[in-house]
């Protein structure tokens, strides 16, 4: 989706510090590569040194949830910066997504490229509007305000976008390690079929958008927004460095056998359906 503003007076509180900004105009994005090569991602930056430093970070704090808290939050199969407009995708406008499935998602010469699952792109595009045109990563603080204030993310800190993505990665995995690639991929189609749809909104509308609206769009999109924003709050903003298990009594957390029986608060039980694929 394309981000738009009308406000004028908005307060810029995403958390990006002078010092991260000074880190982010003097990394090395080759380095970056580099590290993500060591845990077998690929990436290809395009030399946007915004998109590879977020990325980097976003890898940092999920390997460091998976260490300190014995965890197994998988990660992405792959990062790519890509203008948008030569991918076969509906919202050429989207800051980024992942890809759920193998996919042939590339136009052109490499058309018949398969694209594996848990692959993100983040989209090339330079400009978005304040009523002002800016370039759109250089301009994170912003993006991440007005998000958050036209409840397109649930936070307005930074790395938002970033860990957003790699939550449907961890995701996709949590659900292939539940059914199975075969009923995964019936249960996907599902979810994004219109009759689905027209009952997922009448039943979980109202509950989503205590998260935030965009949380309302679909199930994938309602564990995305619900579980970044659990992992952002758990963040010591400063140093990104995760603070507390936050998957620890959520939706997120198997339910231990003297649980199974006891009634969860609907939201909660909801994120726990999407969370396990059943659609």
């Amino acid at each position: 989706m394309k981000i738009q503003s009308n406000q004028s007076n908005i307060n810029f509180r995403s958390g990006l510090t002078s010092k991260m900004k000074n880190e982010i105009s003097h990394c090395d994005i080759s380095k970056i590569s580099h590290e993500f090569a060591k845990t077998g991602i690929n990436t290809d930056f395009k030399n946007n040194k915004v998109i590879a430093w977020c990325s980097l970070k976003s890898l940092e704090i999920i390997q460091a949830l998976n260490k300190k808290f014995n965890l197994n939050l998988a990660l992405p199969k792959g990062i790519y910066v890509e203008d948008f407009n030569n991918l076969r995708i509906s919202d050429k406008n989207s800051p980024g997504f992942c890809n759920t499935a193998p996919s042939k998602l590339y136009m052109g010469n490499i058309g018949n490229a398969v694209v594996p699952e848990r692959v993100i792109f983040f989209n090339i595009f330079n400009e978005f509007q304040t009523g002002n045109e800016n370039t759109i990563w250089d301009s994170l603080d912003s993006i991440s305000d007005i998000s958050y204030k036209n409840g397109i993310s649930a936070t307005n800190f930074f790395l938002e976008t970033f860990l957003h993505e790699f939550t449907h990665c961890i995701h996709l995995n949590n659900m292939l390690q539940k059914l199975g690639e075969k009923k995964l991929s019936k249960n996907i189609q599902k979810a994004f079929s219109s009759s689905y749809l027209k009952n997922f909104h009448l039943q979980y509308d109202n509950m989503l958008r205590q998260i935030c609206d965009y949380a309302a769009q679909n199930p994938m999109e309602a564990v995305g927004c619900d579980f970044s924003k659990r992992l952002i709050e758990s963040l010591d903003k400063n140093n990104l460095v995760p603070q507390n298990n936050f998957i620890h009594k959520s939706p997120y957390e198997p339910r231990r056998v003297f649980n199974l029986f006891k009634r969860e608060e609907s939201l909660n039980a909801g994120l726990r359906k999407f969370w396990n694929g059943k659609f």
